[in-house]
């Protein structure tokens, strides 16, 4: 293999890149979602979703219950057709890095040591981008973010090419009131806590409860100081169970494990239920690395890890937001 100081072609570089990549490839998924709560919790639930192409990804959902009919002997039983059963359909979107590799820098550096430096450079790009955009909110171009899906103003607007001024199951739970999280109206009652139980029961369905609540860096200071004093009456510690997210230095509150992620919208906090939310990335675009290509007016290489990919949901009944919590 050519030592520092002697320049390759881009083959050579692409052969490197794949080679390091197999090497690498479990430390470099550890490194896409495990720095992330939410990443590292759809990771953990099968909920990252490798998908093989297509132009839309299909959620099958459910907006309204059958009725059936008591009956006996030969009593007439209930033969209405419900149309309760629709599909909604999320396009994936797509993100670029470009990878750089100057003359001068394959000249002075070691090959190995150059690729692996730039794998990791544009895979947390990548990371970042995708987790910033998982807070956000879709523009024209951008992969829908918890901003969409649990949207503070759900009852407009379209999800999936669903309309959510006319399906009322296709809309998130929501409390835009907001308090004081120290605060306290009742005495030993938190109003934070109190305002999350009742989002987070609103978000339930008998055992079928959130599994996790993500919150920003300042929220999740007051939650660790509620701990320490009266008012706090509902945490228990994140637990060891094998089915359990999180680790046993984590807050729980009931079901949900409870994480600050810095992306998260100030003064949110968002209750999430993982049956219902996936990231459905195309198999092809899995931080997938195009071929390096020499521009005509540089001495240089360049190729770019792309991400195709969208967040999507099948029930958003099940998933919550806090709008105002200070």
């Amino acid at each position: 293999m050519p030592s520092a100081g002697a320049q390759v072609t881009t083959e050579t570089w692409d052969a490197r890149w794949t080679l390091s990549m197999r090497k690498n490839r479990g430390d470099l998924s550890d490194l896409v979602f495990d720095e992330y709560p939410v990443l590292g919790a759809l990771k953990q639930r099968d909920k990252v979703i490798i998908e093989d192409g297509g132009k839309e990804f299909q959620e099958d959902v459910m907006t309204a219950k059958n009725s059936g009919t008591w009956f006996k002997g030969y009593d007439s039983v209930n033969q209405a057709a419900v149309d309760g059963i629709t599909a909604a359909f999320f396009p994936p979107t797509y993100f670029s890095v470009p990878v750089t590799i100057s003359l001068t820098e394959e000249t002075e550096q070691d090959g190995k040591k150059l690729i692996n430096s730039k794998q990791k450079q544009s895979m947390m790009t990548v990371r970042d981008s995708v987790s910033a955009a998982m807070f956000g909110s879709a523009g024209s171009k951008e992969m829908l973010g918890f901003q969409d899906i649990i949207a503070d103003s759900p009852t407009t607007g379209t999800v999936g090419g669903l309309d959510r001024a006319l399906i009322t199951g296709w809309r998130n739970q929501v409390d835009t009131t907001g308090t004081v999280f120290l605060t306290q109206t009742s005495a030993n009652v938190f109003n934070g806590w109190d305002l999350v139980t009742q989002v987070y029961n609103n978000c339930s369905s008998g055992n079928d409860s959130p599994d996790m609540m993500v919150t920003p860096l300042d929220i999740m200071s007051d939650i660790e100081t509620s701990r320490m004093g009266a008012g706090y009456t509902t945490l228990v510690d994140g637990g060891s169970s094998t089915n359990r997210l999180g680790s046993v230095d984590d807050p729980r509150y009931k079901k949900a494990v409870i994480f600050a992620d810095r992306d998260t919208l100030a003064d949110h906090i968002y209750f999430l239920n993982t049956k219902y939310i996936s990231l459905r990335i195309m198999k092809n675009l899995n931080f997938a690395k195009t071929p390096f290509n020499s521009p005509t007016d540089q001495h240089a290489k360049v190729g770019h890890v792309v991400f195709g990919g969208q967040l999507t949901t099948n029930n958003p009944r099940r998933l919550g937001v806090i709008t105002a919590m200070t």
